[in-house]
């Protein structure tokens, strides 16, 4: 590829990255791609309703509250307690096997000794053929 084609297409790559229009059009694909995984955002749903989805109405909040004044709620309340508790701990088992998992994968880099440099981007191989190409034209 010739030099001067190069330069023209480092110069192009970074004009394309400095427009803030180049990064918006890289939000939205982001955010179309985070609603395609995980579903429409709460705060996104518009409309005047202010219930959230799974959570109970207005009427089903009396009750609850009604029940609770007279005292039928205590084995109710426990129940729940037993379930967040237990999702906690599921969290906390999760996050130890990450971590184990994270530890284990370090170790095996070090032992085997297969920790390799970071890959050069476009502009550094752009950056290092240039110094060698001027390197090399340059007169001793």
């Amino acid at each position: 590829m010739a030099p001067w084609l190069m330069v023209l297409e480092a110069y192009a790559v970074q004009a394309l990255l400095r427009t803030p229009g180049f990064h918006r059009i890289v939000e939205k694909v982001a955010k179309n791609v985070h609603r395609v995984r995980h579903g429409l955002p709460p705060e996104e749903e518009g409309g005047t309703s202010i219930q959230q989805p799974g959570q109970s109405g207005f009427a089903q909040h009396f009750v609850d509250e009604v029940k609770a004044q007279i005292g039928r709620t205590e084995a109710r309340q426990a129940d729940v307690h037993a379930s967040s508790t237990t999702d906690e701990a599921a969290e906390r088992i999760e996050r130890e096997d990450a971590d184990a998992a994270w530890e284990q994968l370090k170790k095996s880099t070090e032992a085997s000794g297969t920790s390799k440099a970071p890959k050069q981007g476009f502009l550094d191989g752009y950056m290092d053929a240039l110094r060698t190409q001027v390197k090399a034209g340059r007169p001793r």
